[in-house]
C-alpha cells in the first residue's frame, strides 16, 4: 500500500469543511501579523514554563487564558458568515477585525491578568468582593461566554448560562430544586475570586500538560511524523485478513496522539485507508464508516 499524505492546502479545506474550530477569519495586515506574535509568544511561554519557569499557578494561568481568549476574539468573527468574506480595512475594522473584537481582546485579557495582579490582597475580600472585582468578573464571564459561542457554537454557552440562572433563581425553583441561591456578587466571587470557577483545576491542566501534548502534535504532523505512524501501522497490520481497515484503526490510535482534530485525523488516514479498503473488497461506505469511527475513538 502506497502511502501518499495529501498537501497542507486540502488538510486545512477538509478540516475547515467539517471541523467548526478550525473555520477562522481571514486577516490583513497588521492583525495578522499580531496574531502570529502571540501564537509565537503563547508557545514560547508555555516551552518556558515547562522547561525550567517557574511562575505563581495563579500567574501562569492567567497569561495562558489571557493569550487564549484574547485570540479568539482575533481569529473568531462574530457570525459564522464572515468566514469566508475577505478583510476589509477600515476605520470601524482595522485590518478587517472590527473595533469591537479588539475592545473585547484587549478587556477579556485584563479582566483575567487581574487576578494575579492583586492576588495578595485577595485573601483579605475573598467572599466579599468589592466594585471593580465583580466589574471585572462580569466582564470575563460575559467575554468568556462570547468566546465559547464564537469558537464551539452555542450548546455549552446555553448549558453555563441555565445553570448560572439556576444559582441565582435557586428560591423560585419547586420542591427538591429549590435552593437559598445566591446574588451575582456571591456569583462572580465563586466564579472568578476563587480556584474553584473560571480559573480552576480545568484551566490548570490544559495550561501545564494539554497544551504542551497538542503543540508537539501538530508540530510532528508537520514535520512528517504521521507518515512514520501510517507506515507503522501498515507493518503491524498491513498483511493481516482485513489489513487495510486494521490498518485504520491502528494508524487512527496513534496518530490520535499526535492530532489535535478528530477531522484531521479521519481526513490524514481516509484518504489511503479508504482506496486500500475498497480495493480488497470493503463497500466505500462501510469503508468510510469504519475510519471515521476509528478517527473519533482514536482522537
Amino acid at each position: 500500500m502506497t502511502t501518499a499524505l495529501p498537501d497542507d492546502k486540502t488538510l486545512v479545506e477538509l478540516e475547515q469543511k467539517f471541523d467548526p474550530e478550525m473555520r477562522f477569519r481571514p486577516l490583513a495586515q497588521p492583525p495578522s501579523a499580531i496574531v502570529t506574535a502571540l501564537l509565537v509568544l503563547l508557545s514560547a511561554f508555555h516551552y518556558y514554563t515547562a522547561g525550567f519557569g517557574l511562575l505563581q499557578e495563579v500567574t501562569h494561568r492567567g497569561v495562558h487564558l489571557a493569550l487564549v481568549l484574547g485570540l479568539v476574539f482575533l481569529v473568531f468573527p462574530h457570525r459564522a458568515a464572515l468566514l469566508g468574506a475577505a478583510p476589509r480595512h477600515r476605520c470601524a475594522a482595522p485590518g478587517g477585525v472590527p473595533l469591537l473584537d479588539w475592545s473585547l481582546a484587549l478587556g477579556v485579557a485584563a479582566a483575567v491578568l487581574y487576578i494575579p495582579w492583586i492576588f495578595d490582597e485577595l485573601a483579605f475580600r475573598v467572599g466579599n468582593p468589592g466594585t471593580l472585582d465583580v466589574a471585572m468578573g462580569t466582564m470575563l464571564i460575559v467575554a468568556l461566554l462570547e468566546a465559547t459561542r464564537r469558537s464551539t457554537g452555542w450548546p455549552l454557552p446555553v448549558i453555563a448560562i441555565s445553570f448560572m440562572a439556576y444559582a441565582l433563581a435557586g428560591p423560585a425553583f419547586p420542591g427538591l430544586l429549590e435552593q437559598a441561591g445566591a446574588s451575582w456578587s456571591q456569583l462572580v466571587n465563586q466564579q472568578y475570586l476563587t480556584s474553584q470557577g473560571i480559573d480552576g483545576v480545568a484551566v490548570g491542566v490544559v495550561a501545564t500538560y494539554v497544551f504542551h501534548f497538542v503543540l508537539f502534535g501538530v508540530m510532528a504532523t508537520r514535520i512528517g511524523l504521521g507518515l512514520l505512524v501510517l507506515d507503522v501501522a501498515s507493518s503491524i497490520a498491513g498483511r493481516q485478513v482485513g489489513g487495510p481497515a486494521k490498518v485504520s484503526v491502528f494508524g487512527s490510535a496513534m496518530f490520535g496522539t499526535l492530532s489535535g482534530s478528530s477531522v484531521a485525523n479521519a481526513v490524514t488516514l481516509g484518504s489511503l485507508t479508504i482506496p486500500a479498503m475498497i480495493r480488497v473488497g470493503y463497500h466505500a461506505a462501510g469503508g468510510t464508516c469504519r475510519l471515521c469511527r476509528s478517527g473519533h475513538g482514536g482522537q
